[in-house]
């Protein structure tokens, strides 16, 4: 069985159902007429005047009504088919009650009150429009609750079919062949619209709201006690016979306001739900059959020791029922809190900024959280049952073990690469899980900003070059059975330029000279350094005397090239001196080179010189 809605702000629906003036009035036109029939001062051929009129008003009440929350737009279209329904069948219920008006005028005996042919045949055509629109609405139960349902709804139709036969079938049993078969077909009716409302309110997307539906069972209840009567009674109680058909009548007409102002209230205000697993309708119709048959005892009769096994078999069952219904409350309130329990976990999982993904014992991805989307692009659909190791990079997949904690680089949907710090569980073992639990959270830009400050510790901030730290790293670290060359840099007059043209003009000029210098020596094998000022200094990894040589004269023949910064056209030129030994020997090669720079300076500068092996 579906789980009813029960809406906590229930008070706000009655409150507003006596203060709309439709429900008012009808419920004016009920407390009336009940005192009209059951006290029939005005005579007997009066009310039997009035009697078709008023069924025929209350028929247009209960039509403009259905078709009132047919055209309502906050209506879902279920509940809209569903009184649309009801709108076709109040119209044919107003047709047949005018045809037996017209057929009643001119007799106000009692026999003006018995229905005639065509007046049945229009009820029935206007019964059968809702009764298909229930029968046909599905049922939203599946699996277990499906049974459930069942159940439930064969314990209301055991109980409706005791009612039926009661009030209906049993007293005409050994009457006339037309009679019998007339209220047959009719108990079949009302037992077929007690199990199409049933279905609706045990099923789930009811058409209409509690108080509605609340209203129809009542209804449709006091329609079958009414077609009792019909029939038994119009002739020696006409008046009781005219308030059993008047007072369902007058509900009925009065549900489709009650759903009209149920569902403004709901539009208005909506209010907060729970969902209750379990009905108590039910119990309400085993109660009910309980109430009959003490009913139909009570005017049988039984024996004193009968009576006690009666009463005492009514009570033990009233007790097993409250301790049932108890358990259900019980259970209701577990079930609430693990759902809400389970609403706050995956709040907190769909809104964590931290990426959470399960995956098997054979790496694919059982669960991944919503933070997928921000973090690597992918919805979470579209990495279920694929591997993870797929996403990982090459060189993070050692890393990349059950348990513990790595990080590594993973694969953004547009093919960059995300750097995600990674805390894995192993909870394989937890039948709630059986998975790795993995918690990730994106440290590419905290990874890329320390990364920039470790570059910017080792490099010049103007050129980008490597700084003087960095240099005397790289000749520490030379490899002492490699031939290595060092060269010494340092630009002539340069101190004329910042002088006379400004620092910022030889700020770009030493931008300049680090961009040729770069341009003349091997990428990712040879290091340019800036050691301050104007004085630059290389790393020749794995070269020759003759090719350090070569490299030097690149250098002087590059920074000759003129250069226009800031629309003047300088030439600067560079004296270098070259140094090479073995890589053991690099810090005293760096004097070397030094001293032969100084040695081109003094031979004419823009030249090199090579210091003496």
């Amino acid at each position: 069985m579906v789980p009813r809605t029960v809406r906590r702000t229930a008070p706000r629906v009655p409150l507003a159902l006596l203060r709309d003036r439709g429900v008012r009035a009808l419920l004016a036109v009920a407390a009336l007429g009940t005192a009209w029939y059951a006290w029939p001062v005005a005579g007997l051929p009066v009310l039997i005047a009035g009697y078709w009129p008023v069924q025929v008003a209350l028929d247009v009440v209960l039509a403009v009504g259905s078709w009132q929350v047919y055209r309502d737009p906050v209506a879902p279209a279920a509940t809209r088919r569903f009184w649309r329904s009801m709108t076709v069948a109040a119209v044919l219920f107003t047709v047949g009650d005018t045809v037996q008006t017209v057929q009643s005028a001119r007799d106000h005996t009692v026999q003006g009150l018995l229905s005639g042919n065509l007046h049945l045949a229009f009820i029935v055509a206007g019964m059968v429009m809702p009764l298909w629109a229930m029968l046909s609405h599905p049922i939203r139960a599946t699996g277990r609750q499906r049974l459930v349902f069942w159940l439930d709804a064969a314990t209301v139709m055991t109980a409706a079919a005791g009612f039926i036969w009661a009030f209906m079938l049993s007293a005409v049993v050994g009457s006339g062949l037309d009679l019998m078969l007339l209220n047959s077909m009719l108990a079949a009716i009302m037992l077929m619209l007690f199990f199409g409302i049933t279905k609706l309110v045990l099923g789930g997307e009811a058409p209409f709201r509690p108080v509605a539906a609340g209203i129809a069972l009542v209804g449709v209840a006091l329609t079958a006690l009414g077609v009792g009567v019909d029939g038994l009674a119009a002739t020696a109680h006409p008046a009781v016979f005219m308030l059993s058909s008047f007072v369902p009548c007058v509900i009925m007409a009065s549900c489709p306001r009650a759903q009209l102002v149920e569902m403004r209230v709901a539009a208005t205000a909506p209010a907060r739900v729970r969902r209750r697993p379990f009905s108590l309708l039910p119990y309400g119709a085993a109660l009910a059959t309980y109430a009959a048959g003490l009913t139909s005892l009570v005017d049988d009769g039984l024996s004193t020791r009968s009576w006690g096994l009666v009463i005492g078999s009514l009570l033990v069952t009233l007790v097993v029922l409250g301790r049932q219904i108890t358990s259900f409350v019980d259970n209701a309130v577990l079930l609430r809190r693990l759902g809400e329990q389970e609403s706050r976990f995956r709040s907190l999982i769909e809104h964590s900024s931290d990426l959470t993904v399960i995956t098997d014992r054979a790496g694919r991805m059982t669960f991944t959280s919503p933070a997928v989307t921000r973090m690597l692009g992918y919805q979470p659909e579209e990495l279920l049952g694929s591997s993870l190791a797929h996403l990982v990079h090459p060189a993070e997949l050692p890393a990349a073990t059950p348990g513990g904690s790595w990080q590594g680089r993973v694969r953004h949907k547009d093919g960059t690469w995300r750097w995600l710090d990674v805390v894995a569980t192993d909870r394989y073992d937890d039948p709630s899980v059986r998975g790795l639990i993995s918690n990730a959270r994106d440290i590419t830009e905290a990874r890329a900003f320390q990364e920039q400050l470790r570059f910017d510790a080792t490099h010049d901030a103007l050129t980008g070059l490597a700084n003087r730290a960095l240099f005397h790293t790289r000749i520490a670290a030379a490899d002492a059975g490699v031939l290595t060359g060092v060269l010494a840099v340092d630009l002539d007059d340069f101190k004329i330029i910042n002088d006379t043209l400004g620092h910022h003009v030889g700020d770009r000029v030493l931008a300049t000279a680090a961009e040729r210098l770069v341009g003349c020596v091997r990428a990712g094998t040879d290091t340019v350094a800036r050691l301050g000022g104007d004085e630059f200094a290389v790393i020749l990894t794995g070269t020759t005397p003759a090719e350090a040589a070569a490299t030097a004269a690149r250098i002087v023949a590059a920074l000759t090239e003129p250069a226009t910064v800031e629309g003047h056209v300088l030439v600067v030129r560079a004296s270098v001196g070259v140094a090479t030994g073995p890589g053991e020997r690099a810090r005293t090669l760096l004097r070397a080179a030094d001293a032969a720079m100084y040695e081109a300076k003094r031979s004419g500068k823009g030249t090199m010189a090579v210091a003496a092996g």
